[in-house]
């Protein structure tokens, strides 16, 4: 037992168990294990000495982890603002609902499963058929349509004059906003080396959660002014959105690439052949994302390998480049995810980070009911500003939630006798049960007292602080755990995410009106303390839950061989 992780007595290597190391080419030393590092492609200039993982294309110069910074940090770039609306267009309206629903003479609690169950719903469903057509038809397309579905959508709702023609909107929104939630993630893996990608992922976890938190406070403002109103709202709305489809159309081409199968030479063969068989050429027209160029082998003869010409700018932007053949036929992609969702660790990661990001939502659905109303009696404007507080508290919680994480793992690693195991990173888990539990017992408690709104708007803050922790310790695991499937695994992630948002927000705004807020919150505080405590057994059994997994659960060889071949 290590640090409390009981130990398997099935496998010799449990998946996710390494040695720890603060080597930046420790994964790419398990990578590629038994192959001589000498002949591996590196990163030149301040980053000379890290080993590119993945390894680069040899010979195609379309390969996108060969385009240049720039390219690539402007197609992060633009992610990362679709992503911002992704994450708004849950909240959109938020500050305004008894308002609107009283203009579509409905109450608050149907108009809430309206705006927010159904439009949850729809989207774990998406997540699920879009992640398919992403891995047939590329991300290109995937992107594209959806973002012009978000557009309309939105439209279509600034002029909907009844709840079924609102309703349908939503849905479609729903469809449109999955890729932005699911799909950044592989494209920031399509682009990015392993050593590159920590702060990629934490800005789109940034992205996704503030989103939702500084939507109110804009669209706040929008909302009070009459001649403006939850109209022009989604109108502003879809001008930002047609700006992203613009961004996208021009500037971000296909990153789905499939590179040659090429295996460097191993320890033993490289010390057979003679040393000029080992020299090194230079990719002349790309460079590595340092902004230096990337260095590659040699052939048999000594001289570079040839490689595939660059594509023009038009030719590298069709939208459509054809189906592509996978190993595993299209209903096996679409069951992936579903098998991933009742593993033991994607099922805990689901109920940690899905659980979390909902309690984001049910802030949003209960604030404009709450503060619209005696004794604070609010304008929209003014329910909008409660979110600036949750706003910072989430911002500060991403800046501490890695270093966090990354600290438990190194020093129980170190008391392991260097043995790092992915239950390390775990401990966060903690600052979220507390955080947690206290925000949403206080933002209860604070309400039903009539307590002045500093109060309430003080402990949404410190629930948010909490949420950020567990989210991303909860991630961080699953990915660990789950290396080689992290793309199924993620999904999953997000389909538990929805599921949680549909259930918990159907009836939420009925249950605060007739029960009252401190009830309400006490029983959300009291289940998101059931779902932490679950992390106990998670953290003692998890290296026997991933053995088991691995066992029993397989993917195609084609996914379990992407830490080297992709």
């Amino acid at each position: 037992m290590g640090c409390g992780v009981l130990e398997d007595t099935k496998l010799a290597h449990v998946p996710g168990t390494t040695l720890f190391s603060d080597d930046p080419n420790a994964t790419a030393y398990a990578a590629y294990d038994g192959i001589d590092i000498n002949t591996l492609q590196h990163a030149t200039g301040k980053y000379k000495d890290i080993i590119l993982v993945p390894q680069p294309s040899r010979v195609d110069l379309n390969d996108p982890l060969l385009w240049p910074t720039w390219k690539k940090h402007l197609f992060f770039l633009i992610l990362i603002y679709g992503t911002v609306l992704v994450g708004a267009v849950g909240p959109l309206v938020a500050a305004d609902q008894t308002h609107i629903a009283s203009l579509f003479g409905v109450g608050p609690g149907t108009f809430a499963r309206v705006y927010s169950s159904y439009f949850v719903l729809v989207l774990g469903a998406a997540t699920v058929v879009l992640q398919v057509g992403s891995v047939k038809f590329g991300k290109r397309p995937i992107y594209l349509v959806t973002s012009l579905l978000l557009c309309v959508s939105t439209i279509w709702a600034s002029y909907a004059t009844s709840l079924g023609s609102f309703a349908g909107a939503r849905v479609i929104m729903g469809i449109a906003a999955a890729p932005l939630e699911f799909l950044v993630g592989a494209s920031i893996n399509d682009i990015y080396h392993v050593h590159e990608r920590s702060i990629p992922v934490a800005v789109w976890n940034l992205a996704l959660i503030n989103g939702i938190n500084i939507t109110p406070i804009i669209t706040g403002q929008i909302l009070h002014k009459p001649h403006l109103g939850f109209r022009w709202a989604f109108r502003f709305f879809a001008i930002a959105v047609g700006v992203l489809c613009i961004a996208q159309l021009l500037f971000m081409p296909e990153t789905t690439f499939f590179r040659e199968a090429v295996v460097p030479r191993t320890k033993t063969e490289a010390s057979s052949n003679n040393g000029s068989e080992g020299e090194k050429a230079t990719v002349e027209p790309a460079s590595s994302s340092e902004g230096e160029k990337v260095t590659v082998d040699g052939d048999a003869e000594g001289g570079s390998p040839p490689m595939t010409p660059l594509r023009g700018y038009v030719s590298s932007l069709k939208v459509w480049n054809g189906v592509y053949k996978t190993a595993d036929s299209p209903l096996t992609l679409l069951m992936r995810p579903m098998v991933m969702l009742f593993t033991p660790i994607v099922f805990w990661g689901g109920l940690i980070y899905g659980l979390g990001i909902t309690l984001l939502v049910l802030f949003a659905v209960s604030v404009s009911i709450i503060f619209s109303s005696p004794p604070y009696n609010f304008s929209s404007a003014s329910v909008g500003l409660t979110y600036i507080g949750p706003l910072i508290a989430a911002f500060i919680g991403t800046l501490l939630a890695g270093p966090l994480t990354g600290y438990s793992a190194r020093i129980l690693s170190k008391r392991n006798q260097g043995i790092f195991e992915p239950e390390f990173k775990l401990l966060p888990v903690v600052l979220y049960a507390i955080f947690g539990t206290m925000g949403f017992v206080g933002f209860g408690m604070s309400l039903s007292r009539g307590l002045p709104w500093i109060a309430p708007v003080m402990f949404t803050s410190i629930a948010n602080f909490g949420i950020v922790m567990g989210s991303t310790a909860a991630i961080s695991y699953v990915i660990d755990s789950h290396r080689h499937t992290s793309d199924a695994a993620l999904g999953s992630l997000i389909v538990h995410k929805n599921v949680w948002s549909f259930g918990l927000t159907w009836n939420l705004v009925d249950q605060i009106l007739e029960f009252g807020p401190q009830k309400v919150f006490s029983v959300v505080a009291g289940v998101l303390a059931v779902t932490c405590v679950l992390t106990i057994p998670m953290y003692i059994f998890g290296k026997r839950t991933r053995s088991f997994v691995h066992r029993h659960i397989k993917f195609s060889e084609e996914e379990e061989s992407t830490a080297v071949g992709h």
